[in-house]
């Protein structure tokens, strides 16, 4: 015969960071007085113990000891069961040793933190801040995010307003912060704020606050304004130079290179008559002299010819036409598209989300935010076509938001595919007890047509 343990008090849960003690009976089913000692088995044996850890026991008799629990309050201990074993080594019947397997409940606590990066961000239309919420408990996290200023000054846009964050693990939430009015010029202009971060917990409320500023830049810089100033200026001084220096000069020389205009009285005094006494005739190209001798005045130069209706010789119509825009396709325009997977779970890769571009148009993408709000576990792929473009752990986040400065070009006919290795489904969703991974990937860019 040997040992017999009856563990009492089996619904009692062990708090995070306090001590809890579940009371056993140790009963000796031998003959003999026995010794015998006590030990846990299993993970949970840093922080179980038993008390006390050596005991004598009479032949039917039975000894009382206590299992202390004392769980650490940490993310690395999940809430929930925890299985252990209770060890009771006899000294007198080696084979009388029993180990008693037996679990304990590992009570949840909520622990979580918000900050924002960059803390300050210098723009002119609007700034894009990301709130990273740190969940430091043992149990999933479901929060709220809002967004405030002192002056109202801003407009605030979240991407995800609600979300959850697995235990030990963080988010980051996109937030972008607009200013509400335009700033010609001057100087730089703070505009701090505060992001609030609310979790409504069974028995209470809790709040973690962010502090940021956006520095919103003027349209216009000193630079610039002071360059238009001294072009200004300069075109002044060119118009003022033209109109009171350049301009009377270039009368004056006009003025010298026209001939001397003679004067009438000197003509009908001045000049000699014939010897004859006739009168002399007209000019062979000329016109005949007035009566009084005085030569007659210049005849108008004929009008010009107007050419139609234009006027100034300029035929109908020139110059009224507007320019005209040749075909944009360049830049292209705003693109967005999101693609979800639901896969059961396999070794192999699912390729049955994905995206095709058109045949007459080009897919540069610059923005993707992976999704994995189930907390799904196993791969993730992002393809173009059979080319694996970037590789991802589920497991690893919840939400991932990668920018390019570079974006990555799709051609016309070619697939934007998001392949999935789907391990473990989660169960972070409504319904519960899925049986499918549904990761997303929501990508945007620019469509440029190339026809």
């Amino acid at each position: 015969m040997g040992a017999i343990v009856l563990l009492l008090d089996d619904d009692e849960s062990a708090v995070p960071g306090e001590e809890t003690r579940r009371a056993a009976q140790i009963c000796n089913s031998g003959s003999v007085v026995d010794r015998f000692e006590l030990d846990i088995v299993g993970d949970a044996k840093d922080w179980i113990r038993v008390e006390p850890s050596e005991v004598n026991v009479f032949p039917d008799q039975s000894v009382g000891v206590e299992l202390v629990f004392t769980p650490p309050r940490s993310a690395d201990l999940p809430a929930g069961k925890v299985p252990f074993a209770l060890r009771v080594m006899s000294h007198e019947d080696i084979e009388g040793s029993v180990v008693e397997e037996t679990s304990v409940s590992v009570g949840a606590f909520t622990d979580f933190d918000v900050r924002l990066t960059p803390t300050t961000r210098r723009a002119r239309f609007g700034a894009r801040f990301h709130a990273v919420v740190d969940n430091r408990g043992n149990a999933p996290l479901r929060v709220r995010m809002y967004a405030s200023d002192r002056d109202s000054a801003l407009r605030f846009t979240f991407v995800y307003p609600e979300t959850e964050v697995a235990h030990g693990k963080g988010a980051l939430v996109p937030v972008k912060a607009t200013p509400l009015t335009r700033r010609w010029r001057g100087a730089d202009l703070a505009l701090p704020f505060q992001v609030l971060v609310v979790h409504h917990g069974e028995d209470a409320v809790q709040e973690r606050t962010a502090d940021a500023a956006v520095v919103q830049a003027p349209l216009l810089s000193d630079a610039v304004v002071k360059f238009v100033m001294a072009v200004t200026a300069a075109v002044l001084a060119l118009i003022a130079l033209w109109l009171f220096v350049l301009k009377p000069s270039v009368e004056s020389e006009a003025r010298k290179q026209l001939p001397p205009v003679a004067d009438p009285a000197d003509g009908a005094s001045g000049s000699p008559s014939p010897s004859n006494g006739t009168t002399p005739g007209p000019s062979p190209s000329g016109p005949s002299p007035s009566p009084g001798g005085a030569d007659p005045p210049p005849a108008p130069p004929p009008p010009a010819d107007s050419g139609g209706q234009g006027g100034a010789g300029q035929p109908s119509g020139a110059g009224d036409g507007a320019d005209q825009e040749g075909p944009d396709g360049r830049d292209g325009r705003a693109f967005d598209q999101r693609i979800e997977a639901d896969v059961t779970p396999s070794a192999a890769f699912d390729t049955r989300a994905r995206y095709t571009v058109p045949e007459d148009a080009t897919l540069f993408v610059s923005d993707v935010v992976f999704e994995n709000v189930a907390a799904d576990k196993g791969v993730i792929r992002l393809q173009r076509g059979d080319t694996v473009l970037r590789r991802l752990a589920l497991d690893t986040f919840s939400n991932e938001e990668e920018h390019y400065d570079e974006p990555i070009r799709f051609g016309p006919g070619e697939e934007v595919v998001l392949a999935v290795s789907c391990r473990t489904p989660g169960t972070l969703v409504e319904p519960a007890g899925a049986k499918s991974c549904t990761p997303a990937a929501y990508f945007s860019g620019r469509l440029v047509t190339t026809s």
